[in-house]
């Protein structure tokens, strides 16, 4: 099949895909940011795993260095990790919008950078950026995550342009309501207290009436998965599909 690097496989969609990936005949390497030991998070022993922070800058250089020369250039890049910010803009610290555009904008940016030059002289990949259903729509008091969503998608946009002429492809996939530990940061919050708090309190009720979120192992099956793990002999082969996620969590992949 070829090589697939997920960041992100702790949990969630990326620790699905990475077990999808390995049953399916991937050689897949995966980040985490603590043990290296894949069965500390339920991964079978199949996966590779490489110590990465995305909150760190730099780091996606120093991962990109140690992915091509331990495993090759990746056929299909996963940028995955993400973090999450909900409540007011006006009650956010500037150095939580900061650390958040560097997780979610920033590192896979980075890490794309530094892997294009091998992906390029060889002429095929293709690079999904998981962004969110959040990253075409707005809600309240995601809005700072939101930001970061759209930028991620602006990104995608302009990279498919620019590396078409090369043979490699640029995907963007944008999960709704998915039950993984990011939605739980919004799903614990605390009451909220202050000016911002009726509205607050709608949000969080909204949240809760969400009862049907798809979970990690059926958005890695969707659509999404389909594309990715669909090989021939020239490469990777990606149906260039568009289709609307639903905010019980389905997933949509689609041309940048």
């Amino acid at each position: 099949m070829g090589l697939m690097l997920i960041t992100g496989v702790s949990s969630g969609i990326g620790n699905a895909l990475a077990r999808l990936a390995a049953e399916t005949g991937w050689t897949a390497v995966g980040t985490v940011r603590g043990d290296v030991a894949p069965e500390a998070y339920g991964l079978p022993p199949t996966v590779r795993l490489e110590q990465y922070d995305a909150s760190s800058p730099g780091a996606s250089r120093s991962l990109a260095e140690r992915v091509l020369e331990t495993h090759g250039c990746p056929d299909v890049l996963v940028n995955n990790a993400g973090a999450v910010i909900y409540g007011p803009v006006e009650e956010t610290p500037q150095e939580r919008v900061r650390a958040l555009f560097q997780v979610n904008v920033f590192s896979p940016v980075e890490l794309t950078q530094a892997l294009l030059p091998a992906m390029r002289e060889r002429g095929s990949g293709t690079i999904a950026n998981v962004t969110s259903l959040g990253g075409r729509m707005v809600f309240p008091f995601f809005t700072t995550y939101n930001a970061t969503k759209h930028a991620l998608e602006g990104f995608s946009e302009g990279l498919w342009h620019e590396l078409k002429p090369f043979g490699i492809r640029v995907k963007a996939i944008e999960p709704g309501y998915v039950e993984t530990p990011i939605y739980r940061a919004m799903d614990e919050q605390a009451r909220p207290t202050g000016p911002y708090a009726p509205y607050l309190e709608a949000m969080n009720a909204f949240s809760d009436g969400v009862e049907k979120r798809t979970t990690p192992e059926a958005a890695a099956v969707g659509p999404c998965a389909r594309s990715w793990t669909r090989a021939t002999a020239s490469g990777i082969r990606w149906p260039r599909t568009r289709a609307r996620s639903s905010q019980r969590g389905r997933c949509s992949a689609r041309s940048a």
